[in-house]
């Protein structure tokens, strides 16, 4: 069922990404400058592949001296382009390598998602340097915080949601949500909407501001529901952690496997700081038949748990 959602997901989004690339004049001529010799096709797959490589050279991304850099992206085009498969990353790729507008990079993470176009909040490859820090978060306090991620069939992670119960400490019409620039588009599905995509003071970490849907008082109560379509290019640790400065009550948190991929070994862990690399405890863990792990934590202070596994 996994599988056939991502397939599902993916068709859409194929479907609209090769309408744009061989009507729009903007983007049509990206690729028609490396197409050798005249061709019937309305898109050269292996001239869009030459777009991706030298985007992915131009940024440092991939070296120069990978040559063979095209023929080795042929394969995700054409996924891509035959509307059979493509990735969060690959979407991400093909956005930033052909300079897409705002509105057809919007639509085109709406499609992907099964989203409105204007609930996104989309993470530019560039922001403008003049773009306004986010300010410093209202006060407020976590009641229930439900953790649910999801990792693809090539062990890459490509969803996260979440859900919680926050209470307001003094009046607050907004929630701000951080990330780090993995995070390619983020959708509010309840409790309000999302803001534009604005920097932090730490580097790499980015953020968006949830409006909530009515201003909250001292003491009231809103419940939001958010969602990040992640877009690595290379694996991160095989962690999914969370992390708590004071005190939260009642954490789940549910990782999902691609039955794919799935790993060798799982295990819940605590960490002694954000910053730990290793946990300073384990205890294995066993995958349900659904190909997920779970844990709820009634009360959590001052700490950092989570799961790790490994892979074959």
């Amino acid at each position: 069922m996994q599988a056939e959602r991502e397939s599902d997901h993916s068709a859409l989004a194929c479907l609209h990404l090769r309408s744009l690339l061989a009507t729009s004049p903007a983007y049509r001529a990206q690729w028609q400058v490396y197409v050798r010799r005249d061709s019937r096709q309305d898109i050269h797959q292996g001239a869009v592949a030459q777009v991706l490589a030298q985007y992915l050279w131009e940024t440092g991304e991939a070296p120069e001296t990978e040559t063979d850099l095209p023929r080795r992206l042929k394969d995700r085009v054409g996924r891509a382009l035959n509307g059979s498969l493509i990735a969060p990353a690959t979407l991400r790729l093909f956005i930033e390598a052909f300079d897409m507008s705002r509105a057809d990079a919007n639509q085109l993470w709406a499609l992907f998602m099964h989203a409105g176009s204007d609930d996104l909040a989309v993470l530019r490859a560039t922001l403008d340097t003049g773009e306004p820090v986010l300010p410093p978060p209202t006060a407020h306090e976590a009641l229930a915080v439900h953790e649910f991620h999801r990792m693809g069939s090539d062990r890459m992670p490509v969803e996260h949601r979440t859900l919680q119960v926050i209470r307001a400490l003094e009046p607050m019409d907004r929630y701000l949500y951080q990330f780090d620039t993995n995070a390619a588009v983020v959708e509010v599905v309840r409790g309000g909407t999302a803001g534009p995509v604005r920097r932090s003071p730490f580097p790499g970490i980015y953020g968006v501001q949830v409006h909530l849907s009515r201003p909250l008082a001292p003491g009231e109560t809103a419940s939001i529901e958010y969602r990040t379509i992640l877009s690595y290019t290379s694996a991160p640790p095989p962690e999914f952690r969370r992390g708590v400065l004071t005190r939260l009550r009642n954490l789940e948190m549910n990782l999902q496997f691609h039955p794919d991929a799935l790993p060798a070994r799982v295990w819940w862990g605590h960490w002694e700081s954000v910053q730990a690399q290793a946990p300073s405890t384990l205890e294995e863990v066993t995958l349900t038949p659904d190909h997920d792990v779970h844990r709820y934590v009634p009360l959590l202070e001052h700490s950092v748990v989570g799961f790790t596994w490994e892979w074959d």
